[in-house]
């Protein structure tokens, strides 16, 4: 099999970015490759592929488990390490150098080097939280890359960390558990065990809490256990939602609740629990979704399949987008993505 058609057969994209401008979609696989994507060309096409679509190549012991962007770089989370990528818009092009690297502490007697599961940055303060598999969430500062905080409680790998402006922090974990944190405090303000509620718990799929979002006023999470809806001030449940798998993807939307993971659809919920949309994809899983409803309302859903399923209104499928296969200038980029190049300089803030 040749290795297009074998990326083109086991393709798992776990992280979406969308740009500071909101006019790039940039999309991670395990593979090592990143694709970028012109929101504006997205937003016209159908079931036709953009005309520009492009892959920047990390190397293939590059996992990309994580994105985020803030300013002008893309933030790569992969195994033991987060780096930059400077992103030139008016070239579209990305670096392929480092612009800057964090290697995630580990102890001498450490047997695996941690995963980076999940990355939120506080643009106000320029912080970047990072969800990591030794249980740790992380919390660094861009200016300079000190790791400022370690955010210790999860007794296994932490899957999803999200926050808020004000300094408070909920990360989710394969240990069962949803932390709340402050930055002004060591300890944890509050943990939830969502498997110890019977209504909740699907013993078949364990007790892992999968991701987690919040809003003003609530918080949604799910993994094992049934997705469901609590109130952040009292950490009263309210009600669950009826997805029929174990959760990988959740969020706010509006008035609406995201929720996907290990089924043939993503589904839109309101915040009263009845199905608003039952949205197929061809996804095995779905893992990643990132959306926005300015300048217009745009969403991509994407798993371990080819391809990228996008939404304009939030309630129908529009069109799907195949990666490999389209992607313009593929043979032309570095396989090594620029990575004798890095190790040659300090990457170090």
């Amino acid at each position: 099999m040749k290795e297009r058609d074998l990326k083109r057969a086991y393709n798992n994209v776990l992280a979406q970015a969308i740009s500071t401008s909101q006019k790039y979609l940039f999309a991670g696989n395990l593979f090592g490759d990143i694709f970028v994507l012109s929101l504006k060309e997205l937003d016209k096409c159908t079931e036709e592929p953009p005309s520009k679509l492009q892959v920047f190549k990390q190397g293939s012991d590059v996992d990309i488990n994580c994105l985020a962007f803030h300013r002008d770089f893309l933030i790569v989370g992969a195994i033991g390490i987060i780096y930059g990528l400077p992103w030139n818009e008016e070239e579209q092009t990305l670096s392929p150098k480092r612009a800057w690297e964090i290697k995630i502490p580990m102890p001498v007697d450490a047997v695996e080097v941690p995963d980076v599961n999940s990355l939120w940055v506080c643009s106000e303060t320029d912080t970047l939280y990072a969800g990591c598999g030794d249980g740790i969430v992380y919390q660094i500062d861009l200016e300079d890359g000190r790791i400022e905080r370690e955010y210790r409680g999860h007794t296994d790998y932490v899957h999803c960390v999200v926050g808020q402006a004000d300094g408070r922090l909920y990360s989710s974990g394969e240990d069962g558990t949803v932390h709340f944190w402050s930055d002004k405090q060591k300890e944890p303000l509050s943990i939830l065990e969502p498997h110890k509620n019977r209504q909740l718990l699907r013993p078949d799929w364990g007790k892992w809490i999968g991701a987690v979002s919040v809003n003003d006023d609530w918080l949604i999470c799910g993994g094992g256990p049934r997705p469901a809806i609590w109130h952040l001030r009292t950490m009263e449940y309210t009600r669950a939602f009826d997805f029929p798998g174990p959760v990988h993807v959740c969020d706010f939307v509006d008035d609406s609740v995201l929720i996907g993971g290990e089924h043939n659809h993503v589904q839109f919920y309101t915040l009263n629990g009845s199905l608003q949309a039952n949205i197929p994809v061809e996804n095995t899983s779905s893992y990643s979704s990132v959306w926005q409803t300015n300048p217009f309302n745009f969403m991509s859903i994407a798993g371990f399949s080819n391809k990228l399923h996008i939404l304009k209104d939030f309630r129908f499928l529009d069109s799907k987008i195949e990666l490999y296969g389209n992607v313009q200038d593929e043979d032309d980029v570095d396989n090594d993505g620029g990575k004798q190049e890095q190790e040659d300089e300090d990457l170090s803030f």
